[in-house]
């Protein structure tokens, strides 16, 4: 069976089950063997955010600007 390049077969414990992981595993929250991976990021949430950090940008600009009105 030929797995992506990213992927390695280990067994845990040793001389136990093989698993097929990615090599970031187990840090890469994809799940026990890596077939559980989490959901791309969708281009209108990363819009939301990206508006948000404006939003407090200015908003914060704007407090500091006005703290220094006599």
């Amino acid at each position: 069976m030929q797995h992506p390049l990213d992927y390695e077969r280990i067994t845990i414990p040793p001389h136990g089950t093989v698993r097929i992981v990615c090599h970031n595993w187990p840090t890469c929250g994809c799940g026990d063997d890596c077939t559980n991976r989490p959901a791309a990021e969708s281009p209108t949430a990363r819009r939301i955010l990206n508006g948000l950090i404006a939003a407090v940008a200015i908003i914060g600009a704007g407090l500091v600007w006005w703290s220094f009105q006599p």
